[in-house]
């Protein structure tokens, strides 16, 4: 069913968007467009173009991210560009993407929400010197800054206890006292943040308890 959902949207993708075609691709697991993405102002200017190869996993559609590489060399091969020395996009921090993944996404949908909108950042970013929605820091200072601008954490302690809830089992009950923060009701207080957390997976979140967990044995140590 996966298969064929996305053949569907391959299809609807290819009558929208002519500069793109199929290719053959050695790994039968995955599914190749190349193409040319020509990017326009808000007042239909030509900014420029960029010829991109975008690869997709059959067997993991819809719960997979796309990955896209750039491959006309526009774009100079740097962590402050977001993008790979083998021309692979950072299209967005690791978080927002694993919470597209587990949602399942829609091909055509993700190329014009997060794949045009990145080569088109790049373009603003070249004339006004910086991104149009802001930009992430590479590793794991840019989780940091998520933690704090996403979600308004900044104590790595609490963090670091948030976590272990988050990813532990069972969670606490609504309506019993916060392990946290020790309030008389887990929903109205940590629960909340819980909650949150919870859409980026276990995977991800046990990365990021690591990250945090030695983050503060050097603070500790220091």
């Amino acid at each position: 069913m996966g298969n064929y959902n996305l053949d569907t949207e391959i299809k609807h993708f290819l009558a929208k968007y002519y500069s793109f075609d199929k290719i053959e691709y050695p790994n039968k697991q995955y599914e190749v467009l190349e193409g040319k993405i020509d990017i326009v102002d808000d007042e239909n200017a030509y900014w420029g173009s960029f010829e991109v190869q975008i690869i997709l996993n059959k067997n993991e559609y819809p719960h997979t991210v796309p990955v896209v590489i750039e491959k006309s060399n526009v774009i100079d091969r740097t962590d402050d560009l977001h993008i790979s020395k083998e021309g692979a996009c950072c299209l967005d921090i690791p978080h927002v993407l694993d919470k597209m993944k587990r949602r399942g996404i829609r091909f055509t949908s993700f190329y014009q929400d997060v794949i045009y909108p990145f080569f088109a950042n790049y373009h603003y970013h070249c004339d006004k010197k910086k991104y149009a929605n802001g930009e992430y820091k590479h590793g794991f200072p840019g989780v940091i800054q998520f933690y704090e601008e996403e979600h308004q954490l900044t104590n790595i302690e609490y963090i670091v206890s948030l976590l272990k809830v988050t990813i532990g089992s069972p969670k606490p009950e609504r309506n019993s006292q916060c392990p946290i923060c020790g309030k008389p009701k887990f929903k109205r207080c940590c629960g909340k943040k819980v909650l949150e957390l919870i859409p980026y997976g276990q995977e991800r979140l046990k990365k990021d308890l690591d990250l945090f967990t030695y983050l503060l044995s050097e603070k500790k140590e220091a």
